[in-house]
């Protein structure tokens, strides 16, 4: 169950490797998707100011891929192919954030074994990758990709709080920084 998320995103990564997208990406837009402006509050708000700082360097940060994103997406809309979302996506974490690949697959996965207790979060990430899955089916992903994937915008933003805060810290100890920070629930994510 844990592994269903990035076991999707492989599948999608593959697929479209394989079978491609052009022709099924060129249908029209039925619905304008645009990125959230504000990523949701999270939780607790910090009290310190060095943690009030970094929240706001990181929300900043988050502001430059949301930026990056509509571009992306308002350039696939002209040429109609959807397809480049999915490796742009990687690229604008890469290139923003200085993220690894896959580094927010990770995030999700920490958020999803935190909350292995919680009924209600996981159904919202079931809900989610059902909404994945669908979209998938009917070879609409590229245009709706943004708005799934910025779902997970207040985990990323956590862990580049953290990333602010303790710049002196490895990935590993962000990592788990950002898991006492799922598990102390100064981090939740609301999905659509």
């Amino acid at each position: 169950m844990r592994l269903l998320l990035p076991l999707t995103v492989f599948m999608l990564c593959v697929f479209v490797s394989i079978v491609g997208c052009e022709q099924a990406m060129r249908q029209p837009i039925m619905e304008m998707v645009t990125p959230p402006q504000d990523p949701p509050e999270m939780v607790t708000p910090p009290q310190d100011p060095i943690e009030i700082d970094s929240l706001e360097k990181a929300r900043a940060a988050i502001e430059s891929v949301n930026e990056r994103r509509t571009e992306t997406y308002q350039k696939a809309e002209e040429t109609g192919d959807f397809s480049i979302v999915f490796t742009a996506s990687e690229e604008i974490f890469k290139n923003e954030l200085g993220f690894r690949k896959e580094l927010w697959v990770d995030l999700v996965e920490i958020y999803r074994q935190e909350n292995i207790g919680n009924a209600a979060r996981l159904q919202g990430l079931e809900n989610l990758e059902d909404a994945f899955a669908e979209k998938v089916l009917n070879d609409t992903l590229g245009m709706f990709y943004f708005t799934y994937i910025s779902a997970f915008d207040p985990l990323i933003v956590e862990y580049l709080r953290l990333s602010f805060q303790f710049p002196e810290k490895s990935e590993e100890e962000l990592l788990a920084l950002f898991r006492e920070s799922v598990t102390d629930e100064k981090t939740v994510v609301i999905f659509p």
